[in-house]
C-alpha cells in the first residue's frame, strides 16, 4: 500500500523532496502547490527533471485541502512568518499529517499560541505533526545529544556549524532572511531578521535541553558581521560594498550563570574565512564539541555542490531528506506532535 503525499512549496527544498517523492515507490504523489504563479498548471516532473507524473501544481489552497492524502510535506520559506502556522493548521484540519522543513523544531519556544493551536489540530484530526530539518532539527537535538551517550559527565555542548552561502540561489533566502548584503548596523540581536533567525536556534537549544533534562535559565544572543570595500558576487547577484558578507552569530543557553549550550554559526559570502576549519571545496562543515569526561570532537563535513536537475545544493538536499525519510515513521506514531527519539543520551542533574 502506498502512502498518498502532497508536496507544499518547490523551492531548493521542496525541489528535493518532491524529486525524491516522484522516485520512491512506496510513496505516490497526489498534489503539489506552489507559490510562484509561473509553476501553475506545470507538470511536477517537469519541475525536477523527472517524467510526467500526471500531477499539476496549483497555487489553490482549499485545492490542496480537499485532496485526500496521508501526509503534506511543508516545505515553505521560513521568511513567509505566521502565513505557515496559518497554512499548517489548515492542513492538518484536513486531516492530513504534516512534516515541516520550516522552523517548528520546538513548538513551547516558537510561540504558545501557535503550539497550541497545531497541538489542538492533530488532536481534533487525529493526524500527526512533525518538524524536520538539519540545524535545527538533527544536529543539535539528535547528533550531538546521541554522542552524549558516550559520556559519563558533560559540562558543555557546542555546535558550530560553517557555512559558505556564495552559491545560495534565492535572493529572498540570502538577503531578505539571512541578512546578507544588508547595512551593518542592519545586524543587531534586536533587528526583524535576526529574531527571525534567532527563533530557529532557540528552538534548537530548547529541544536539546528537553532530550537532556536540562533546566535552561535564560539564552544569551550575540553577532558580529563582516565587509568587503568590493562588491562581491555570489549566485543570486551582487552584495554592494560595504554591506555585510559574513556573520558569527552565537546562542549561549546558561545554567546557574554557565554556559552549558552553544550553538555557533559561521556565515560567509566570500567562501571560508581564515579561522574556519579545513574543509574541501564545496562543503560546509559542522562540529560539534562535548566538553566534559570524556572530552567529544566530531566534525562532519556536508556536501554542497550543485545538485544536478535542481535548482538546490546537495545542503539544502539534505534538509530535503530529513522530512521525506520521517515520513514512515511519522505516521506509525500516534497522533499529536512527533518528537524523533534519541536513545542513551547524558540526563543532566540538578
Amino acid at each position: 500500500m502506498t502512502t498518498r503525499v502532497v508536496q507544499w512549496a518547490t523551492g531548493p527544498v521542496g525541489g528535493a523532496a518532491l524529486r525524491e517523492i516522484i522516485d520512491r515507490p512506496e510513496l505516490e504523489l497526489v498534489g503539489v502547490f506552489a507559490y510562484s504563479a509561473a509553476k501553475f498548471g506545470v507538470d511536477a516532473g517537469a519541475l525536477v527533471d523527472r517524467p510526467a507524473t500526471g500531477v499539476s501544481v496549483t497555487g489553490d489552497r482549499s485545492e490542496i485541502l480537499d485532496l485526500a492524502a496521508d501526509v503534506v510535506v511543508h516545505a515553505a520559506s521560513k521568511a513567509y512568518g505566521d502565513g505557515n502556522t496559518d497554512d499548517i493548521v489548515a492542513l492538518l484540519e484536513s486531516g492530513k499529517s504534516v512534516i515541516t522543513t520550516t522552523s517548528y523544531n520546538h513548538l513551547p519556544t516558537f510561540g504558545p499560541q501557535a503550539c497550541a493551536r497545531i497541538t489542538r489540530a492533530c488532536r481534533a484530526a487525529g493526524v500527526r505533526f512533525h518538524a524536520a530539518g538539519e540545524h535545527p532539527g538533527f544536529v543539535f537535538e539528535r547528533l550531538a545529544a546521541s554522542l552524549t551517550t558516550l559520556s559519563q559527565r558533560v559540562d558543555r555542548i557546542t555546535v558550530q556549524e560553517f557555512v559558505d552561502c556564495s552559491g545560495i540561489s534565492e535572493r529572498r533566502m540570502l538577503v531578505d532572511l539571512m541578512g546578507m548584503g544588508k547595512h551593518p548596523d542592519e545586524i543587531t540581536v534586536e533587528s526583524p531578521m535576526f529574531r527571525a533567525v534567532s527563533a530557529q536556534y532557540e528552538q534548537a537549544l530548547a529541544a536539546t535541553a528537553d532530550v537532556l533534562g536540562l533546566t535552561v535559565d535564560a539564552v544569551v544572543p550575540s553577532i558580529e558581521t563582516e565587509t568587503r570595500a568590493e562588491d562581491v558576487s555570489v549566485a543570486c547577484g551582487r552584495l554592494p560594498a560595504g554591506t555585510v558578507v559574513g556573520q558569527k552569530l552565537t546562542w549561549t543557553a546558561l545554567r546557574r550563570g554557565e554556559p552549558v549550550l552553544v550553538a555557533e554559526e559561521f556565515w560567509s559570502a566570500t567562501g571560508p574565512g581564515p579561522d574556519w576549519p579545513a574543509a574541501r571545496p564545496g562543503e560546509f562543515l559542522v562540529r560539534v564539541r562535548v566538553d566534559g569526561a570524556p572530552r567529544l570532537n566530531l566534525d562532519l563535513s556536508i556536501g554542497n555542490e550543485p545538485v544536478a536537475g535542481l535548482s538546490c545544493s546537495a545542503g539544502q538536499m539534505a534538509v530535503a531528506m530529513t522530512a521525506v525519510r520521517a515520513i514512515p515513521d511519522v505516521l506509525r506514531a500516534p497522533p499529536g506532535v512527533v518528537v524523533a527519539p534519541v536513545f542513551g543520551a547524558y540526563r543532566w542533574r540538578d
